[in-house]
């Protein structure tokens, strides 16, 4: 707050010294903001198929976790954390498909990104990811996304 007089100072010279009024503040295009989390989730996203396919190539969980970076610095320490949690959840959990660990993994980094909300951990919804294939199959489709995408809008972020 001991910078609010500088500011609005700055901006009055700034509205004064170009003779115009400054331009209102306007909200981000929601579009532009769904584009923006979905760069941002590409590589969590991602890491779901790729851990699931090294597990179905017989590799263990500790070659996979030696594949990640080991000390990840600024905006890359949560990608490699979320990618450390697929490995994880891939190896802990694999009665749950890599179709419904991308789908958690998707809605859990866009909640995040977008709503500066933490999902929970996938272990802590594992019976009612556990529901959603039960009911909608676990192989790819809208249906099992919505399913898993409702489970993780509806959890308590993680603290």
């Amino acid at each position: 707050m001991k910078n609010t007089p500088c500011f609005m100072f700055t901006l009055f010279v700034c509205a004064v010294a170009h003779g115009q009024a400054p331009e209102p503040w306007a909200l981000p295009d929601p579009m532009v903001l769904m584009e923006s989390s979905n760069a941002l989730c590409a590589d969590q996203v991602k890491s779901t198929l790729v851990v699931g396919a090294l597990r179905e190539q017989g590799r263990s969980k500790a070659e996979v976790l030696a594949l990640l970076p080991q000390s990840p610095k600024g905006m890359e320490l949560r990608v490699v954390s979320a990618m450390r949690e697929n490995v994880e959840d891939a190896f802990d959990f694999p009665e749950i498909s890599v179709d419904s660990q991308f789908s958690y993994r998707s809605e859990a980094c866009f909640r995040e990104t977008l709503g500066g909300l933490r999902a929970p951990r996938l272990a802590a919804l594992r019976s009612q990811v556990d529901k959603c294939q039960a009911l909608h199959g676990a192989g790819k489709s809208q249906a099992l996304f919505k399913c898993i995408e409702a489970v993780v809008r509806s959890a308590e972020p993680q603290r």
